[in-house]
C-alpha cells in the first residue's frame, strides 16, 4: 500500500524527539505494511559512521525520496512482513544499526536492529499501534 503522509505529519517530523520518531516510524510502517530505503543496482545501501554500519529507513516513499543523496540511487520498499521475518534478523546478526526518519538536513534516530525488531513485535502483539493523523 502506498500511503502518503499528511502535510501536518510532514511539518511535525522535524520537531520530533528520537523516541517520537521511532514510535511514528513503527506505527506508520505497521499501518502501511511497508518500509522504504535507498537502493542501487545491488540492493539497499548502508553507510559506515562512527564504527557503525547504518541502514536508513522511512515509512513512506516520499520521505525516502526527499533524502536521496544522489540521482544514481533510487527508493525501494519491502514489505513489513519481509522486514520482520528476514531482513531485521539478518541485520541483528550483523550488528547493523538503523537510522529512523532522517530528513534532508536532519539526522534520524539511530537504533540497533535488534531493538527495533523487538519494538515491532511488541507493538504488533499489543494491537495498540494506530495513531491519529
Amino acid at each position: 500500500m502506498h500511503y502518503q503522509p499528511t502535510s501536518t505529519e510532514l511539518s511535525d517530523i522535524p520537531g520530533m524527539s528520537d523516541s517520537q520518531r521511532i514510535y511514528y516510524f513503527l506505527t506508520r510502517a505497521i499501518e502501511s505494511e511497508e518500509i522504504w530505503g535507498h537502493a542501487d543496482a545491488q540492493g539497499w545501501i548502508m553507510r559506515n559512521e562512527d564504527d557503525k554500519t547504518i541502514l536508513s529507513v522511512w515509512p513512506y516513499k516520499t520521505l525516502a525520496h526527499d533524502c536521496l543523496p544522489d540521482e544514481t540511487l533510487s527508493t525501494q520498499a519491502i514489505s513489513l512482513e519481509h522486514f520482520i521475518d528476514t531482513l531485521a534478523q539478518a541485520l541483528t546478526q550483523q550488528s547493523i544499526h538503523l537510522e529512523i526518519l532522517s530528513l534532508p538536513h536532519q539526522a534520524g534516530a539511530i537504533i540497533e536492529a535488534a531493538e527495533l525488531l523487538n519494538m515491532f513485535k511488541s507493538l504488533m502483539e499489543s494491537g495498540t499501534y494506530f495513531i491519529e493523523g
